[in-house]
């Protein structure tokens, strides 16, 4: 899969977080919560190159790609932000993949978020609001300060959908007993656990230590973040 994409619009959420919205050339169709391969070719590209993994932020409904991401110093984020309204320089080079989706559960569902790693939880709740399909979830969010994107919509969602809870866990790491806490039937759960990978690998193997299964646990990880950036 090869398109051309217009951005259409980029917005300032928080902080040095930005969305940037692009319109396909052709329609694109995934399931929320997957993540899509881009190109951008640019001058003197660093080492971590001109292609990224990004998951779309958008709901399935709305038919565009939404990149929401940490606005850094790595040449492919600075020439991402370059990129006027209008411009047609980043390149969809892969179709929508990945298994990090909602599935329908008799469990309960933890989805657990640390920093820019919400976003596909944040996909998937829109995505499920518009279908007026039920949001039986907790959402464990954390993040370095008060600064985190999406945090007005997911309070409107649990406001309005009693089945929906959100804890937010600012200036701590997110452990094994931060989450029994929240959630007490934590082993009998289905854990969603996306964030940046160092955290996601470690926060995986205490959860499955401290008695979570390994097929109750789903993690998404987002590279080139640590627990410094997230």
């Amino acid at each position: 899969m090869h398109d051309t994409l217009r951005l259409q619009e980029k917005e300032h959420l928080t902080d040095n977080i930005w969305a940037f919205r692009f319109s396909p050339s052709q329609p694109l169709a995934w399931t929320a919560g997957q993540y899509v391969q881009v190109e951008l070719p640019h001058d003197n590209p660093d080492q971590e190159g001109t292609q990224r993994w990004f998951t779309d932020s958008a709901a399935p409904f709305e038919g565009i790609l939404q990149i929401t991401t940490r606005v850094t110093n790595s040449t492919f984020k600075q020439a991402l932000a370059a990129i006027p309204v209008g411009g047609e320089a980043l390149q969809l080079i892969a179709a929508p993949d990945g298994d990090f989706i909602w599935q329908d559960s008799e469990r309960s569902t933890v989805f657990v978020a640390g920093g820019i790693g919400v976003t596909p939880f944040y996909s998937i709740l829109k995505q499920r609001v518009h279908d007026q399909l039920p949001l039986g979830a907790t959402l464990v969010y954390g993040g370095r300060n008060d600064d985190l994107p999406f945090r007005r919509e997911f309070d409107d969602w649990a406001k309005s959908h009693p089945e929906f809870t959100v804890h937010y866990a600012v200036g701590a790491p997110l452990t094994a007993a931060t989450l029994a806490a929240v959630q007490p039937d934590l082993n009998q759960s289905l854990v969603y656990l996306s964030g940046p990978e160092p955290m996601v690998e470690v926060l995986g193997q205490e959860l499955q230590a401290h008695g979570l299964p390994a097929a109750q646990l789903k993690q998404d990880f987002f590279p080139n973040y640590t627990e410094t950036n997230y």
